[in-house]
């Protein structure tokens, strides 16, 4: 019986010591599989052309959209190109088997154009856009679709497609039965007939140019939250004809046309004067602002505008400057002495012919601060370089609205410049939050 206990003891510790084993390994794969399970996934579907145009925009748009932190699952249906109308049922159904996002639909067996269709995970509404591809152009037309599909990967990677139109699926059928003589010969096929209405568009819309031309695809949405740190500059007077400072400014986009700032440059003190007076000009220029925001082609963004500003303005001396009298003055001379035989004093010359007395010494400058205040019409231009960063760059012109105090020593004499020219650029990091449905519907 001892012996028997041992060997079941010994049994059930190698049985214990393998599964052990086993835990081990696999905590690697599991690791690996984390990162991969957390992204989140896109079907990506096709509907079959006869001259394999289909496959090559599947794995153009594969090597847009996969860098972008998207798990891509490629679905390629044998079936026919369906009907319009059967789309969103198929693309829910597609979502749901696979628990995507949405699904991005490439057609490519229409003549003379390729097509993306987009469908939200539980949505109820087709986006599609067209893009013509003329004769021998197929390859730049390919770019453009793989362009877009990366915009729209993006947008549905956040929650939410906001830049394509909407498909009318109602009214796709009876435009396209009153369209197939020309776009098909046989008038007996209105499945292979591509929908032409969009919602709020013209019957064929046409991409944009530059993504007709391969261009940088253009991000779905504007920073709504962003911080801009970079260089200001201005001129400010004739004793400090250019100053440059550290820009730092926090925006807050209310809607996406509208964009309010608050700023604080950072400006070096400014030594002002010569070897018998001299000071330290210190500037703590507060700025507020207010711009509209246009969206330009590439991604680009336009904001104008104005800013009121509040430049809080220090005149210090320096140690070193002491008073003194001015040179042009002569120093002290005594009267001449009375010589005998001189006439009395009654009969002097008149005392303005008498030597120059004692000059008068100025006291001493104390420091001296100012409010000025300035308001300037802006304009701003941004460059995406990646999705949640653009550079910057500003023009303005600032008109002062008050004046320093003059009646102070001569010493801190200060004369800005009534109109000064404004440049700045820096790089800004934006943060895009999500739309409300009926307002991204809207846009």
């Amino acid at each position: 019986m001892p012996a028997a206990s041992l060997a079941l003891a010994l049994r059930a510790a190698r049985t214990a010591a393998s599964a052990a084993a086993c835990a081990l390994l696999a905590l690697p794969a599991a690791a690996a599989d984390a990162p991969a399970a957390a992204q989140p996934v896109l079907v990506l579907a096709a509907f079959p052309s006869a001259d394999r145009t289909d496959k090559r925009a599947v794995d153009l748009v594969a090597a847009h959209v996969r860098p972008l932190g998207v798990r891509l699952q490629i679905v390629r249906p044998d079936a026919p190109r369906p009907a319009l109308q059967s789309l969103l049922p198929e693309a829910r159904a597609l979502a749901e088997a696979w628990d995507a996002r949405g699904v991005l639909w490439i057609d490519a067996g229409s003549k003379g154009e390729l097509a993306l269709y987009v469908v939200e995970r539980d949505g109820d509404q087709i986006y599609g856009r067209r893009i013509p591809v003329p004769p021998g152009q197929t390859a730049t037309a390919l770019e453009s679709l793989a362009n877009i599909a990366g915009a729209v990967a993006e947008e549905l990677r956040e929650g939410h497609v906001a830049g394509m139109a909407r498909v009318d699926v109602a009214a796709a059928a009876p435009e396209t039965a009153a369209l197939a003589p020309e776009a098909v010969p046989a008038p007996a096929a209105p499945p292979d007939t591509p929908p032409d209405t969009l919602d709020d568009a013209p019957p064929r819309p046409r991409a944009p140019a530059a993504l007709q031309q391969g261009a940088r695809r253009e991000p779905g949405r504007l920073p709504t939250l962003a911080l801009l740190a970079g260089y200001s500059g201005a001129n400010f007077s004739g004793e400090a004809p250019w100053q440059s400072a550290a820009a730092l400014r926090a925006s807050w986009a209310p809607v996406d046309r509208a964009v309010l700032g608050l700023g604080y440059e950072l400006v070096p003190s400014t030594s002002v004067g010569d070897q018998q007076f001299a000071f330290d000009l210190v500037r703590h220029p507060v700025s507020t602002s207010g711009q509209l925001r246009f969206r330009l082609p590439l991604g680009l963004d336009l904001q104008v505008g104005a800013r009121a500003s509040v430049d809080v303005v220090q005149r210090v001396p320096q140690g070193s400057a002491q008073p003194s009298a001015s040179p042009t003055q002569e120093p002290l001379q005594a009267p001449p002495p009375r010589r005998p035989g001189l006439p009395p004093p009654w009969m002097w010359p008149p005392m303005t012919t008498w030597p120059r007395m004692a000059p008068r010494q100025l006291p001493p400058p104390e420091p001296q601060t100012d409010v000025l205040f300035s308001v300037a019409p802006v304009a701003e231009l941004g460059y995406p370089i990646t999705p949640w960063l653009r550079l910057k760059t500003m023009l303005g012109v600032d008109f002062l609205l008050t004046r320093p105090d003059t009646s102070v020593h001569p010493g801190l004499a200060l004369q800005p410049d009534p109109v000064r020219i404004l440049a700045g650029m820096g790089l800004e990091l934006g943060l895009a939050l999500p739309s409300p449905p009926a307002a991204a519907g809207a846009r």
